[in-house]
């Protein structure tokens, strides 16, 4: 019982750091990313593309954050991270040449990597062996709470104090609240701890073998995997960076801060919904029907710049985003087992990521070059549609491995 409710400690604290980084890192790059063309007049593609540059310098570090957090637990990774995010935050107030931008989001995305999924998920599943799905769609709901609190938020302080007021607001609360709940709340549970002290590099910690990087490299199902949430991280993160511009000169400034605030609600629900769905359903065809969804919502907002559009499907596109970052570790469990569960689900994130990085600049561009959004909001739609596909034909490759918690 005690072992339990600590565990779920470690969920609640997890969901706090979850707000801070998803609310600073992920939500707020489309108020960042408005501020600095608004204030500094440099060009959204260049903009766009440091932030892509964020996202690459994520994914490189990921490759080693699951490593070390296979070797010596979550705690290290995040302190790092939520020091290295609130300084590069905290700087963007500051920024006075395009290269400073580069520098402080390079800073920056090594934080993402200390903070986002693979921490926060390897952090939560060793407490949880077998019914992992409410567990992790708790904490990551913390990621939604991130967007409907921090986006308004930030806006409202920009507002009324300006651009810097802003950023040493959000530098402050990875201060206050994220670095100490990754120093004193954050920890494996003692059985996880002394498995990852005393099995072998090749032990699973239940009785299977922990699959070597070559052998995860060499599946069908790890590539299905990356690629197809790849494919729909580029149309999420590319949408969600510029929402608050695209829906500006339709509904507003404050109303467009509003929709953005809703698309997170909306991510919150969907996430408790699929979450409760999670251990019952097949995940890939669970995330074969959230891409279909946001591929048909970005199709009209693509055809249509109405207001009431433009609104609901934002929402509708919603649903889906808190389940495209909770579903790949789910599968990533089951499919490649538990024992080096953070150094696998680093390489699937990782590539995820090269998949992200190309979502903002690739928007940017073609806004730039078309003087509108029509044109990338479609292509944003057309990778969905190739994501449905990949995620469905990675099925027929059966088990990727034979691990013993089926359900993850």
């Amino acid at each position: 019982m005690f072992s339990l409710a600590r565990g779920w400690s470690v969920v609640v604290a997890c969901g706090l750091i979850a707000a801070c980084s998803w609310g600073l890192g992920f939500y707020g790059l489309g108020v960042y990313l408005e501020a600095l063309h608004r204030l500094h007049g440099w060009p959204t593609g260049l903009i766009s593309a440091a932030i892509s540059a964020y996202y690459l310098v994520g994914a490189l570090g990921l490759l080693v954050v699951g490593s070390v957090i296979d070797r010596r637990g979550p705690a290290a990774v995040m302190i790092y991270g939520s020091v290295a995010m609130g300084a590069a935050v905290a700087a963007l107030g500051w920024l006075q040449e395009p290269w400073h931008l580069f520098a402080v989001f390079a800073v920056m995305g090594t934080g993402w990597a200390c903070l986002s999924l693979t921490a926060i998920t390897a952090a939560i599943l060793p407490w949880f062996p077998d019914r992992s799905a409410p567990a992790v769609t708790l904490a990551l709901t913390g990621a939604s709470v991130g967007g409907m609190v921090f986006v308004p938020g930030l806006v409202a302080v920009g507002q009324a104090h300006g651009f810097t007021a802003l950023t040493v607001t959000g530098a402050a609360s990875l201060i206050v609240v994220a670095l100490p709940l990754a120093a004193f709340a954050v920890r494996h549970p003692p059985s996880a701890t002394a498995s990852r002290a005393g099995a072998t590099s090749r032990d699973d910690g239940a009785g299977g073998r922990a699959p070597s990087r070559r052998q995860v490299l060499a599946t069908a199902r790890f590539w299905t995997l990356s690629v197809s949430f790849g494919l729909a991280l580029v149309a999420q993160v590319g949408f969600i960076v510029h929402q608050l511009a695209l829906l500006e000169p339709a509904l507003g400034h404050i109303q467009a801060a509003l929709a953005v605030s809703a698309t997170t609600v909306s991510a919150l629900l969907g996430r408790i919904v699929a979450g409760a769905l999670g251990d019952r359903l097949d995940r890939r065809v669970l995330s074969a029907a959230i891409f279909a969804v946001q591929a048909a919502a970005l199709a009209a907002m693509a055809a249509s710049s109405s207001p009431p559009v433009l609104f609901t499907a934002s929402v509708a596109f919603g649903l889906g985003v808190g389940n495209v970052i909770t579903l790949p570790p789910l599968l990533a469990h089951t499919e490649f087992g538990a024992r080096s569960f953070a150094t696998v689900f680093g390489m699937v994130s990782a590539a995820m990521q090269i998949g992200v990085a190309i979502g903002p600049g690739l928007v940017g561009v073609l806004r730039d070059a078309t003087g509108g959004y029509a044109v990338a909001i479609s292509v944003l739609a057309a990778l969905d549609a190739l994501a449905v596909a990949g995620v469905l034909w990675g099925r027929r490759d059966g088990a990727a491995f034979d691990t013993p918690t089926a359900n993850g």
